[in-house]
């Protein structure tokens, strides 16, 4: 695995910043089904598809706003896909300073009873 220079944050440091009222943009980077069958309540889907061209999703993250904190998860045990992402949200939104990865992703979010939501499309 890559060493990216990404800091990590756990589930209950996250949902205790959203209780907070701390705005986040939480980035899902599994694919879009997996997104709708379950996803943490507010993120948006931008699937590393790793085999793929990487184009369409870097042309995704000029949307993201530079002034809020970004999360990314997925649901490897070692953050790889989220630490990838993040590295190229870095190195395509310079000006967004505040990226991180979620430890354990979705399965530890789910583990601590946390609420996921669905989605239909």
């Amino acid at each position: 695995m890559d060493n990216y220079d990404i800091p990590k944050i756990t589930s209950k440091e996250l949902k205790e910043a959203l209780d907070a009222g701390k705005e986040f943009v939480i980035i899902d980077n599994r694919p879009p089904a997996q997104y709708r069958e379950e996803h943490i309540p507010g993120a948006i889907n931008i699937h590393l598809n790793t085999t793929g061209d990487p184009f369409e999703r870097q042309l995704t993250f000029m949307s993201l706003p530079a002034d809020k904190p970004v999360v990314v998860y997925c649901d490897c045990s070692d953050e790889s896909g989220s630490l990838q992402m993040a590295s190229e949200i870095r190195n395509y939104r310079y000006e967004i300073k505040d990226v991180s990865a979620l430890i354990l992703g979705i399965s530890q979010w789910k583990g601590l009873g946390y609420p996921v939501a669905q989605s239909e499309s």
